[in-house]
C-alpha cells in the first residue's frame, strides 16, 4: 500500500508540478485553478437539493433546520475552494483534496442515485428524499476534503522528513571533510610561514593559514545550523538577557580583543534556548569583523512586550542585497545568497526557539536585532532581590 501511495504521489507531482518550462507553469496554474474549481463548485451545485424543502411550500421545523445545515456546509465548500486556493499547498496536494472530494461525491452519490431510482419506481420520491441526499452529499464532500487536507500534510511531511534525512547526511559529510581538510591546510601553511624567508611569501602562507582557519570554521555554523533546525520542538527556558549578553560578548572579545560596549537590564528576562548565546556571539563577531570602531549590545522591551536585543556598529553595515535575503523578504538565487554563515545561524537559532531576526537603523548606525518573548522575573530571583525593577547595567568588554 505505501508503494501505491508514493507512486500516486510522484505521479501528482510530475502532473502538477510547475515545472522548468513556461507550459509546465501555465500547466500548474490550470490545474490548480481547476482543483479549486471543483471544490467550490460541489457546493454551488448541492445548494438545490439541500435547498428542496422551501421550494415546494411550508415543511416541519426540522426540514427547515436540515436544510439550513446543508445549507451552511454548501457554503463552507465555496469557502474551501477559495482558500485552498490562496494556501500554501503546491498544486500536486490542491489536486490530492479535490480528487478527495470529487471521489466522496462520486462514491456515496452512486450509491443515492441508486436509492432514488429504487423509489422512483415505487413512486415515493419526495422531496425529504432529495434534501436527504443533499445534506449526505454535502456532509461527505466536506469530510472529504478534510480527508484530503490531513492527507496532503501527511504527503508534506513525509517529504520534508525525507529532505531533513538527506540535509543531515550531507551536512554530516560536508562538516567532516570541511574540519579534515582545514586542519590540513592550517598545518601546512603555518609550516610554510614559518621556514619561507621571502616576508612576501610568509605573508601569503600566513593568508592561507587564516582563510584555512575561516573554512574550518564553517563546519562548526554548519553544525550549529543543523542543532538549530532539531532543536524546533523543543521547549524554552527562561534565561537572563544581561547574562546571555555578557557571556557571547566575552567569547568573542576573548578571541578578537575587541571592545565591545554592553547596556542590558538585569531584570529582563525571555523565552528561549542556551543557543541564543551563539547567536548573539555570531552578531557580535560580525560587528567586530565588518563593522566600525564602535559596537554596542542593548537591549529592551517593545510596546508589543517582546524583547529586543540589538547589536549596533557604525560600520558600512550588512548589503542591502544580503539583508533582503537573510530576512526572508526575497529568495536565495545565485546570486544573491549572502556572505557568510554568520547571520543565517542567529536567525536559525532564533527562529528554532520561537524569535526573529531583523535589520534596523537607527540613524547612524547599523542594527541587528534578535526579538525574543519577554519572560517573568523568576520567583527566587525576586525574592532575593525586592527592588524588582532594577537600573540598566552598562559596561564595556
Amino acid at each position: 500500500m505505501t508503494g501505491v501511495l508514493a507512486r500516486i504521489d510522484r505521479a501528482l507531482v510530475r502532473l502538477f508540478g510547475p515545472g522548468p518550462t513556461a507550459e509546465g507553469r501555465r500547466r500548474e496554474r490550470l490545474a490548480r485553478l481547476g482543483s479549486c474549481a471543483v471544490v467550490g463548485l460541489t457546493g454551488v451545485a448541492l445548494f438545490v437539493p439541500n435547498l428542496a424543502p422551501f421550494l415546494v411550500g411550508s415543511q416541519p421545523i426540522v426540514g427547515a433546520g436540515l436544510a439550513v445545515l446543508g445549507t451552511l456546509v454548501c457554503l463552507g465548500l465555496v469557502a474551501a475552494g477559495v482558500l485552498l486556493y490562496r494556501s500554501d499547498f503546491s498544486t500536486p496536494n490542491a489536486v490530492r483534496i479535490a480528487t478527495w472530494n470529487f471521489l466522496g461525491l462520486v462514491v456515496l452519490g452512486t450509491v443515492l442515485l441508486a436509492h432514488g431510482v429504487y423509489r422512483g419506481a415505487l413512486g415515493t420520491v419526495t422531496p425529504a428524499d432529495a434534501l436527504a441526499a443533499g445534506n449526505v452529499l454535502a456532509i461527505s464532500a466536506a469530510a472529504h476534503v478534510i480527508i484530503g487536507v490531513h492527507d496532503a500534510r501527511r504527503v508534506r511531511a513525509e517529504q520534508l522528513a525525507r529532505e531533513r534525512e538527506k540535509f543531515a547526511v550531507l551536512s554530516r559529510v560536508l562538516r567532516h571533510n570541511l574540519r579534515n581538510d582545514a586542519t590540513v591546510l592550517i598545518g601546512q601553511s603555518r609550516q610554510l610561514a614559518a621556514e619561507l624567508d621571502d616576508p612576501s611569501l610568509a605573508e601569503t602562507a600566513e593568508t592561507l593559514s587564516r582563510r584555512s582557519r575561516e573554512v574550518g570554521g564553517l563546519a562548526d555554523k554548519t553544525k550549529a545550523m543543523v542543532e538549530a533546525l532539531d532543536r524546533r520542538s523543543s521547549p524554552n527556558a527562561r534565561l537572563n538577557v544581561h547574562d546571555v549578553a555578557t557571556d557571547a560578548v566575552d567569547d568573542v572579545s576573548a578571541a578578537d580583543g575587541a571592545e565591545v560596549a554592553v547596556d542590558v537590564p538585569r531584570d529582563l528576562w525571555i523565552w528561549a534556548d542556551d543557543s541564543i548565546e551563539r547567536a548573539l556571539a555570531e552578531l557580535v563577531e560580525n560587528a567586530v569583523e565588518h563593522g566600525g570602531s564602535e559596537v554596542h549590545v542593548s537591549a529592551d522591551t517593545a510596546d508589543d512586550g517582546a524583547v529586543r536585543i540589538d547589536v549596533a556598529d557604525d560600520g558600512p553595515g550588512v548589503p542591502a542585497d544580503e539583508r533582503v535575503v537573510i530576512s526572508g523578504e526575497e529568495e536565495i538565487t545565485q546570486l544573491k545568497h549572502g556572505s557568510g554563515l554568520g547571520l543565517w545561524v542567529a536567525r536559525s537559532v532564533a527562529e528554532a526557539a520561537g524569535g526573529d531576526l531583523c535589520f534596523d537603523t537607527d540613524g547612524e548606525r547599523t542594527v541587528v536585532r534578535l526579538v525574543h518573548d519577554r519572560a517573568a522575573v523568576p520567583a527566587a530571583v525576586e525574592m532575593a532581590d525586592d527592588d524588582a525593577a532594577a537600573p540598566a547595567q552598562s559596561s564595556t568588554v
